[in-house]
């Protein structure tokens, strides 16, 4: 409910297409966080991967 009333706010005070837009480009931050924080995930998986695989 209350994200709802702030997104009334923001489309009141800024418009319908300016909000938008501020949504769109939080939501793609959020992504690209995510997939930059899966990458080093993934890199540090297979750098410790290699690194346990050749003590063995």
């Amino acid at each position: 409910m209350i994200v709802f009333l702030v997104l009334v706010i923001l489309i009141a005070m800024f418009g319908f297409w300016d909000t938008l837009s501020a949504l769109l480009g939080s939501l793609l931050m959020i992504v690209l966080f995510a997939a930059v924080t899966a990458g080093l995930v993934v890199l540090v998986g297979s750098l410790a991967w290699r690194w346990f695989k050749g003590r063995a």
